[in-house]
């Protein structure tokens, strides 16, 4: 019975989605990209131009040593749930890289804050008298009460499963990791980690309407989670497989655009979705922008001073452009008034435990890019809300790069918005439209009960 509700699900999607093949109209999924960007100052138009000028040059910034290697320990275990699946998938896997392959500039840490002697002396005092756990408890405290908050659980770069992977040879992409696995991963995310809205002491479901029941500070929450599953969904559709005699090749995939953005598809919040995808660029532009003197001062160490030199300087030419978008996010006029402490207390403990969801992500490439952005927006939560001066923040190497690397991956989302967009007003148009229908109607038909995928 299921089944049949869900292949009837989708047949009905088909019919939608080829309404919109013939229609002269704008499609749906954008007609809500436009005017302000929610929670910002800034309008879509603001964002499209700075986007615009700075796409290139980020995206060639991401493809240097410095970005490109990103180390991880995929293998912390879930703390959630026992019975994790596993992924057998070809399009799972990942590469890992040789010592060989990773500057030794890199590898070597140097980015990484090392205490004085005379601090090592002091920590071992601590470790002969108190738990290793304990110590790190104290350090949590020290780091609360200077004024640095970290939105994510901190990642073990030390441990013996802690890789190096190169994230040009590993790309964010479809995999077909989906069903309750990927299901659950967003139900836990969304239902139980995200603020829930308020209606005559009633819970109400999260959607576009109900969340203006909340206040400010639980909406930004929400749609910058909203906005970073958006941006993951458009890179799924954006590079997907399609098989021929010469192998596998991966393309945009209108259809499952469709599928994840519709009106009709999704109760009506696609649209939304992709204008939360603005907001959340908005936000991580602002953490960007405001760590500028930071960024003035950072050691972008490879081992090569030309390469270091030239990293540092395009990074900054980057941030520079990114200064010519109009006022975007005020984290200032969040956590005011008598409740404040308590509401970012909460507000943390929730964006941690979603930084501790991503361990149970069965999808290794998944788990990768889902751990990597996850921490890059908790770093730009870290710069935005932490209450120490920015240019006395110290961060690591690991944070850097899954900010900009995760910026990066919101901005190419934008870029593919773009081409969908082209794709959807044009198809009906095309010389070739005959071809393109028949391939997205395969499509719907193969993968009609792939649901949820991450």
């Amino acid at each position: 019975y299921n089944e049949y509700k869900s292949y009837l699900r989708y047949m009905v999607l088909i019919l939608f989605y080829f309404f919109y093949l013939v229609s002269a109209e704008q499609p749906a999924c954008f007609k809500k990209l436009n005017g302000k960007v929610d929670e910002c100052y800034c309008n879509v138009h603001d964002v499209d131009e700075t986007h615009k000028a700075i796409f290139k040059d980020l995206s060639d910034l991401m493809e240097r040593d410095y970005y490109r290697y990103y180390k991880v320990n995929l293998h912390k275990g879930c703390w959630f749930w026992d019975d994790m699946g596993e992924c057998h998938r070809q399009t799972c896997a990942l590469k890992t890289c040789s010592d060989q392959e990773v500057p030794q500039g890199i590898t070597s840490n140097k980015n990484k804050s090392q205490p004085s002697c005379e601090e090592e002396k002091e920590l071992s005092k601590i470790h002969n008298v108190i738990s290793e756990d304990g110590a790190i408890t104290l350090k949590n405290i020290e780091k609360y009460h200077t004024g640095i908050v970290d939105f994510c659980v901190a990642e073990d770069e030390e441990s013996e499963d802690a890789v190096f992977y190169d994230l040009l040879q590993n790309p964010e992409r479809f995999t077909g990791y989906s069903g309750e696995e990927a299901h659950r991963i967003w139900r836990s995310i969304y239902n139980e980690n995200c603020f829930k809205p308020k209606k005559d002491n009633f819970l109400q479901e999260l959607s576009h309407k109900s969340i203006n029941y909340m206040c400010r500070e639980k909406r930004v929450f929400f749609r910058a989670i909203s906005g970073l599953h958006a941006s993951i969904s458009i890179h799924l559709a954006a590079k997907y497989p399609s098989e021929d005699l010469f192998g596998t090749d991966w393309g945009r995939n209108v259809a499952e655009f469709s599928r994840r953005f519709m009106p009709e598809a999704t109760s009506g919040e696609g649209p939304h979705r992709l204008k939360n995808l603005y907001f959340l660029f908005s936000l991580e532009m602002r953490a960007i922008v405001k760590a500028l003197p930071l960024w003035k001062k950072f050691d972008f160490f490879t081992g090569n001073p030309e390469e270091d030199i030239f990293v540092k300087e395009k990074t900054l030419n980057v941030v520079e452009q990114l200064t010519s978008c109009p006022h975007t996010f005020d984290e200032e006029e969040l956590f005011k008034g008598m409740a404040a402490e308590s509401l970012k207390t909460d507000f943390l403990t929730h964006f941690r435990n979603i930084s501790m969801i991503m361990d149970c992500v069965t999808c290794d490439k998944c788990r990768l890019w889902g751990k990597l952005q996850t921490r890059g927006l908790g770093t730009a939560l870290k710069i935005l809300f932490s209450s120490t001066d920015v240019d006395k923040m110290e961060l690591e190497r690991g944070e850097v790069l899954s900010l900009f690397n995760g910026f990066n991956q919101l901005s190419h989302s934008l870029y593919y918005i773009k081409q969908f967009k082209n794709d959807l007003e044009s198809i009906s148009t095309d010389d070739e439209s005959d071809e393109v229908i028949k391939k997205s109607k395969k499509s719907f038909f193969s993968n009609f009960k792939a649901q949820g995928e991450l």
